[in-house]
């Protein structure tokens, strides 16, 4: 049971839990009600939106395992008492952990694609796979590419299941100007969350790598906190809040149905009130407990950001 549990910490079951669960939003809470107002429902049928959600999910898992077989020394030094990799589990259990779930987001991926005839999308989970390897590999140590990646990841999370919609629309749909609105329909919504997305998910990248800033130097990681310092970093991270607050206020503004009050109340109530203390608290940082915390605030945007799904949700349906 011990061991499960170490498994289970290696593959990091509360990040994929959430990454699910964006998933879902998206489709239930996005998706299904948008297209519903023109007595529309997604082309992809349930079943088949499970086996992306099921794919992605053991692909990010596989993906935080190998990060951890690769940042085995890092963690030596920034978390010893916490780590996995080399302390509860040995590196070759690491790497086969890391083997199996991969494959077997790959076997559901191949799966899905071929029920879709796409292979260009079975290149989409190469993609994936690869990214998640180099990333941890190699990309990660360069500077500002690994933050990127890591937000270039996670802003496909929502966006793939707009991108699998578009697919089954073509197969089931036949080509019309309605057909091509709702696509674009599809896209907009799809995208508007991506790009929140990434912006957060590079915001809390960049507070993370402050947090272990001391194992990153010690192994030549050129994170923005190793290589232009904490002041600079912070300076950075308060003009990525006001664009991430701009992007976010402005797909309220300009996103059908949002014609109500209820997505401004909850942009400012829950989004910019959460940012506020984010600022405040990234002001006073000065220990890694504090940018641990301040990380965490980061997260918790995301996770609001992305919740803005159920406000989509009640407002197609009043």
């Amino acid at each position: 049971m011990e061991t499960i549990k170490e498994y289970m910490k290696l593959m990091r079951l509360p990040n994929v839990l959430l990454i699910a669960s964006v998933q879902m939003m998206i489709y239930f809470f996005v998706l299904r009600p948008v297209l519903s107002q023109y007595t529309l429902e997604p082309a992809m049928p349930v079943a088949d939106f499970y086996l992306l959600v099921l794919s992605i999910a053991f692909i990010s898992a596989g993906g935080y395992v190998i990060n951890d077989y690769f940042d085995m020394r890092i963690d030596e030094l920034n978390k010893p008492l916490t780590r996995v990799v080399g302390r509860t589990l040995t590196k070759r259990q690491a790497m086969v952990c890391y083997q199996v779930v991969s494959a077997i987001g790959m076997l559901l991926g191949t799966l899905l694609c071929f029920k879709t005839h796409s292979f260009t999308y079975f290149f989409v989970y190469v993609m994936f796979l690869g990214l998640l390897w180099f990333y941890s590999s190699s990309y990660k140590r360069q500077f500002v590419l690994g933050n990127f990646i890591v937000a270039f990841l996670m802003a496909m999370v929502p966006f793939i299941v707009g991108l699998f919609e578009l697919r089954y629309m073509t197969v089931v749909y036949e080509p019309s100007d309605d057909g091509n609105f709702i696509a674009y329909l599809v896209l907009s919504w799809t995208g508007a969350f991506a790009a929140v997305a990434f912006l957060w998910t590079f915001v809390y990248e960049v507070v993370k790598d402050m947090d272990t800033e001391k194992g990153d130097r010690e192994l030549e990681c050129h994170t923005f906190a190793v290589v232009w310092g904490f002041e600079r970093t912070k300076i950075l991270l308060y003009a990525c809040l006001v664009v991430a607050l701009t992007v976010c206020a402005y797909f309220v503004l300009c996103l059908s149905p949002l014609e109500g009050s209820l997505g401004w109340r909850y942009f400012l109530c829950a989004i910019v009130v959460t940012s506020g203390y984010f600022v405040y608290s990234l002001a006073k940082a000065n220990s890694r407990m504090d940018y641990r915390f301040t990380a965490s605030l980061a997260k918790a945007i995301l996770f609001l950001s992305m919740a803005f799904a159920f406000i989509v949700y009640y407002e197609c349906q009043v």
